[in-house]
């Protein structure tokens, strides 16, 4: 395997009338061009609701992912990846066909997937792989039409009580979505060529993680936990009270990344040992985050579009460990993966993908110019979506543009403007107070955005209305109908 020790130093010119240029410069020192194995299998794996900041190889001090940092070390990471819609499906649906929300018309969970759209299980099945799924959650159910193209898919949930928040949980743990694609491989045999996808749902509320995973171990029995719902209601805790109750829920949400860290090794393990992992393209990703103490979409995600649920995990493993450990940082969205695995594998990309394909080569790797990223929020839900030609018209979106970020809220009548370099977290609008070169990136951002919004051309969809009672209550039991 060739060998290439790299080095990046980001570079940007000031944003004028055409597009602010952001690259990465690889001082790189590599034996000779990059010649990896053709992949005989793709690996998909799906983190829910998993915040990118929370992993050592992202650079956070205080995780404990040992397992998904070893395999980031061997594997291209893309530190700066942009969901285009913050709750599973819509975010799934986007990641398996290139495609923005308002283009293949799934606007959030409980909606249909339009059988008209092209997905990555159809696009390989056609290609002579054998498609195997493995979801963690219900929001990924049959009832859906998500796993179109799979020639297998594995949805046996668990309904486990949370006495704190008085829910059911329709999900099953990351040991049993590890247990079942690896019991599935021993059954049927490793195929010629694998498209197997995971997904693992265990950082979802309510945060039940095992208590082994929990560092330091919570007093809950010196100081009950109170319930989210609680912290969320004005005046019932003091400031100091309330955040103190939310440090313990995000040490338990880091402690449900840790366990799930600990069941991805396991997975690693095992498809090392039966032959899959050296000889696959893997993808490692994140549908979205998660919003803690930052912004007013306290504990939850979908409604804002704040980095905090936007920013997801770009973690791509080629054959052998080809390229492993270079870190690129050119923003990029989650739609580029599916173009960039089809190149990879040199398939036919599809005519209507709306993401692009990343190069991975090392020539390459430095020299792409970042493009715009878009996205947009799928709640709040109700009267909001009732006579729009896109039920998510008048939610929160956003455009980004380098460190720029712009983000219009039209059913609020609220714009922002953030600059993420220096403000990671958004809590500083530039428009607040806009200086003349804040006033200047938004006029040039603001046609863009609502251009790309104009855009909307959904496929036809519709809620399960089948089963739409018992959609509902399982769809409350996940947090996403109220």
């Amino acid at each position: 395997m060739l060998q290439c020790e790299t080095s990046m130093a980001l570079f940007q010119r000031p944003l004028g009338a055409s597009c602010l240029l952001l690259g990465v410069v690889l001082a790189a020192a590599c034996a000779g061009p990059l010649d990896p194995p053709p992949a005989r299998h793709v690996v998909v794996i799906s983190l829910d609701t998993t915040r990118a900041d929370h992993f050592g190889f992202m650079g956070s001090a205080d995780a404990r992912t040992p397992r998904t940092d070893a395999l980031a070390a061997e594997s291209i990471v893309l530190t700066d990846v942009t969901t285009v819609a913050p709750t599973t499906l819509a975010s799934h649906t986007s990641l398996f066909t290139g495609r923005y929300p308002h283009h293949h018309g799934t606007p959030r969970n409980g909606f249909t997937v339009h059988p008209d759209n092209q997905m990555l299980p159809e696009i390989l099945k056609a290609e002579g792989f054998h498609t195997a799924g493995f979801a963690g959650s219900f929001a990924l159910d049959s009832r859906f039409d998500f796993p179109q193209g799979f020639d297998h898919y594995d949805e046996s949930f668990d309904i486990r009580n949370s006495p704190r928040d008085g829910i059911d949980q329709n999900q099953r743990s990351a040991a049993r979505v590890t247990d079942a694609a690896l019991d599935y491989l021993d059954a049927t045999g490793v195929p010629d060529r694998l498209f197997l996808f995971a997904h693992y749902f265990d950082a979802h509320r309510p945060y039940d993680p095992p208590p082994e995973f929990l560092d330091p171990p919570d007093a809950e029995s010196a100081e009950p936990l109170p319930s989210i719902a609680d912290l969320k209601q004005p005046g019932r805790y003091s400031p100091g009270e309330r955040t103190r109750h939310a440090l313990r829920y995000i040490r338990r949400y880091a402690a449900e990344i840790s366990s799930m860290d600990a069941e991805l090794g396991r997975l690693f393990d095992g498809l090392r040992e039966r032959g899959v992992l050296d000889d696959a393209i893997l993808i490692l990703t994140s549908d979205h985050g998660e919003t803690f103490l930052e912004h007013r979409e306290l504990f939850d995600h979908g409604t804002g579009v704040y980095q905090t649920t936007m920013h997801a995990l770009g973690v791509i493993r080629l054959p052998n460990r080809a390229l492993g450990g270079t870190q690129v940082a050119v923003p990029a969205s989650t739609i580029d993966l599916l173009p960039t695995a089809l190149a990879w594998l040199g398939l036919a990309i599809p005519d209507n993908v709306d993401g692009v394909a990343l190069p991975l080569e090392a020539e390459a790797l430095g020299a792409r110019a970042a493009g715009r990223q878009f996205g947009q929020a799928t709640k709040p839900i109700g009267a909001i979506e009732d006579d729009q030609p896109w039920a998510n018209l008048r939610k929160a979106r956003f455009v980004r543009q380098g460190p720029f970020k712009l983000v219009q809220i039209p059913y609020l009548e609220r714009e922002e403007l953030f600059h993420l370099a220096s403000d990671p977290d958004e809590q500083h609008d530039l428009l607040r107070r806009p200086s003349a070169q804040a006033r200047g990136i938004a006029d040039e951002l603001r046609p863009a955005l609502e251009s790309w919004a104009r855009t909307a051309d959904p496929l036809p969809s519709s809620f399960a209305r089948e089963q739409e009672d018992d959609t509902i209550r399982r769809l409350r039991s996940l947090g996403y109908v109220r």
